[in-house]
């Protein structure tokens, strides 16, 4: 064999450069294994709980390595809040699907790894998860996630310090509960005792017919005042296919300015046929006419 100091410049150079590919070839392959051996025990294991108060239960250590490397994940996870439950599915750690579960609606997040570049310069063995959803539990799930600990969030032990995530509702499961229909109390009617009938011809005084009491003017209030509801808002029920949005909120609120509002109030396009029957919502803050309409 030739002693490598008798090659010529251009061989050793060339020998130096294979040399250097194998060893970083090496490199890569043994952190890839080392990465993906540390939690693959987890994988398809089915639907595992995150733990509250424990940060070294499983589905912890690995949401915790992961919000290391994937700001991401770890945005995410603040917004959200850390889920009941997580399961991981793939055959590596390289390739997982991580399924997030919420016992609240239920719901379901799917995150996936972003694509590595093709050629890391710097060696980078980090990577970023993209988080999709959330989605409707299917029912195989249901039952499982139902059987989850309701928890206010997950511990976990980041870059050597212990933080807890809470937990947050998620907006795009908000649902608008309409206020139960109270009508407004009216006072009882009290028997009140027939008295003779006054003469109103010309003849008889200005004075003779006699002023309503209070609990009269009550009841002649009510029936003029529209109904509200428990939140004090007036519960408006429509009586002909003429009114529109715009008209009834030009009659409780003096604006027609105020339709835009009050539609959304109720979910409705501000051009929406009502039928006779329907339930408009007033909302308190808009009203200044409180009679009911005619």
């Amino acid at each position: 064999m030739t002693p490598s100091h008798r090659l010529p410049l251009r061989l050793r150079i060339a020998r130096g450069l294979v040399v250097a590919v194998l060893v970083c070839s090496v490199s890569a392959l043994v952190a890839c294994s080392t990465r993906g051996s540390k939690f693959s025990s987890l994988l398809n294991q089915g639907i595992m709980p995150v733990s509250e108060e424990n940060a070294f239960m499983g589905a912890n250590l690995f949401l915790a390595r992961e919000m290391e490397q994937s700001v991401y994940l770890y945005n995410f996870m603040k917004e959200r809040g850390a889920p009941q439950g997580i399961e991981l599915k793939g055959d590596t750690e390289e390739d997982v699907e991580a399924h997030f579960y919420y016992t609240s609606g239920p719901e379901e997040y799917l995150a996936k790894p972003a694509p590595r570049p093709r050629f890391n310069r710097n060696k980078d063995t980090r990577r970023e998860w993209i988080i999709i959803g959330p989605f409707a539990v299917d029912k195989e799930r249901y039952r499982e996630i139902q059987q989850l600990q309701a928890t206010g969030g997950g511990s976990f032990e980041i870059f050597g310090r212990r933080e807890f995530l809470g937990q947050h509702s998620s907006p795009g499961t908000q649902v608008t509960l309409r206020p139960v229909f109270v009508p407004t109390p009216i006072p009882p009617k009290k028997h009140i005792t027939k008295k003779p009938s006054v003469d109103t011809s010309p003849s008889s005084t200005s004075n003779s017919r006699e002023p309503m009491n209070f609990d009269q003017q009550a009841l002649k209030e009510a029936k003029d005042m529209a109904p509200r509801d428990g939140q004090g808002d007036i519960v408006h029920t429509v009586t002909s296919k003429t009114e529109t949005i715009q008209s009834i909120s030009q009659w409780y609120t003096s604006k027609s300015t105020s339709a835009a509002e009050v539609a959304k109030k109720n979910g409705l396009p501000e051009d929406a046929t009502l039928t006779p029957g329907a339930k408009i919502i007033i909302p308190k803050s808009l009203i200044t006419n409180p009679k009911r309409m005619r």
